[in-house]
């Protein structure tokens, strides 16, 4: 299939490069320093990333995971043999506690808990299989140990997920379980870890249809394919090795690269927006620096530098911001608070922030072991009394009251 056009990045300081965005999912990791969340809008919902539609009312979710008050969970010394709880909040609200055990379809790891349209989706992999679930009840199950990459529900009460095996490739493509399609060597373009993605990672729909977009090397050639309900087609004319993100709408393969200029352009990513998209990225800023910037696809003079270090981005049409890492704690950029900082406190994933409107959600973990986390909305901040850690944040919308 040959893309509709090719979008670059609008930015005078890019240099075209191969940087490659290899999402595949990770392994699990100590929960301390885990670092790794559109779906169709309307009731109980989740929206686009970064996009909330007019006229709705907002719902607020996060999902936490409670240890014994007497365990620290920062040392984690019984990682995998201590029992724990996972939770799931409603406007900061327990409306969902489950138990850990050996035949449950969850585990503590932040990376595999997933917020989508009010429930929580999570995998875990035991007894050479992975077990997906929802809301605590094990939907089905996949033989090996694999990593999800992109949820998505259907009209039908079923559920799409895309899966790999682990970061070197290999993506399959299922319906309640039953294979779809499959590559060995694929490597998707998104996933649930990346914000511009939003809850449903890589897969998303398109007129209709399920569709999600990969790389894959064929000998010394890497070619990229899109994948519509199932039905797989190459995309002719792409740069091999100068990809930063391939998105779809209304058919059109949009294709993110770097341009030619003095820098080069590093995890750039393209976010929908009503009738356009955003793109943010970042680039070294010359002296071992980075510099983290959003602009619109269609307007090179609203080029926005958001932070001067590497940070997480998120984008929503009202604002954008980014989350970095300090030394005293976590430093967040945005209309609410250019640059404040958050003390004694670690972001414990991507999928703990998320843009929504003007303001930015986002969830902080403790860096000491007596205290909670907390979670941020605009201006309002609650403290989650639980001797743990929140795993992930979301977001769904309903029309509003009359």
């Amino acid at each position: 299939m040959r893309t509709a056009f090719i979008l670059p990045v609008l930015l005078s300081v890019l240099l075209p490069g191969c940087v490659f965005l290899d999402d595949g999912p990770a392994g699990s990791r100590s929960r301390a320093d885990c670092s790794r969340e559109g779906g169709r809008t309307g009731h109980g919902q989740s929206a686009p990333a970064g996009r909330e539609p007019a006229a709705m009312d907002t719902t607020l979710w996060f999902s936490a995971v409670r240890f014994p008050e007497e365990y620290d969970w920062q040392r984690d010394t019984a990682y995998g043999s201590v029992l724990f709880e996972l939770l799931l909040y409603k406007d900061f609200a327990p409306v969902l506690t489950l138990a850990s055990g050996p035949d449950a379809c969850f585990s503590p790891d932040p990376d595999r808990h997933h917020l989508l349209g009010g429930h929580l989706y999570t995998e875990r992999t035991t007894g050479g299989q992975t077990r997906i679930g929802r809301d605590g009840t094990e939907l089905f199950r996949i033989e090996g140990r694999e990593f999800l990459a992109g949820l998505l529900e259907d009209d039908g009460g079923g559920l799409f997920t895309l899966s790999s095996p682990g970061p070197d490739g290999g993506i399959t493509l299922r319906r309640n379980g039953a294979v779809l399609y499959s590559h060995p060597d694929g490597i998707p373009y998104g996933s649930l870890s990346d914000p511009a993605y939003g809850p449903t990672g890589a897969l998303y729909l398109d007129g209709g249809q399920v569709v999600f977009c990969f790389r894959a090397r064929e000998g010394a050639i890497q070619s990229h394919y899109q994948v519509r309900d199932g039905e797989v087609s190459r995309l002719v004319g792409v740069p091999a090795f100068s990809v930063l993100d391939i998105r779809v709408r209304n058919g059109q393969p949009l294709i993110l690269y770097p341009t030619l200029t003095q820098n080069r352009l590093s995890e750039g990513r393209l976010w929908p927006e009503a009738d356009s998209y955003a793109v943010t990225g970042r680039f070294a800023d010359g002296s071992g620096g980075w510099v983290s910037v959003c602009q619109d696809a269609d307007d090179p003079s609203s080029l926005r530098i958001l932070c001067r270090e590497e940070a997480v981005l998120y984008h929503s049409q009202e604002a954008s911001f980014a989350v970095a890492t300090a030394p005293e704690g976590v430093r967040w950029y945005g209309p609410d608070g250019t640059g404040q900082l958050e003390k004694d406190c670690r972001f414990p994933a991507p999928t703990c922030a998320l843009a929504l409107g003007p303001h930015l959600l986002l969830a902080l973990a403790p860096a000491q072991t007596q205290a909670h986390p907390r979670v941020r909305f605009g201006p309002r901040v609650e403290a989650v009394e639980i001797n743990g850690y929140v795993s992930g944040v979301g977001a769904t919308f309903s029309p509003a009251a009359n």
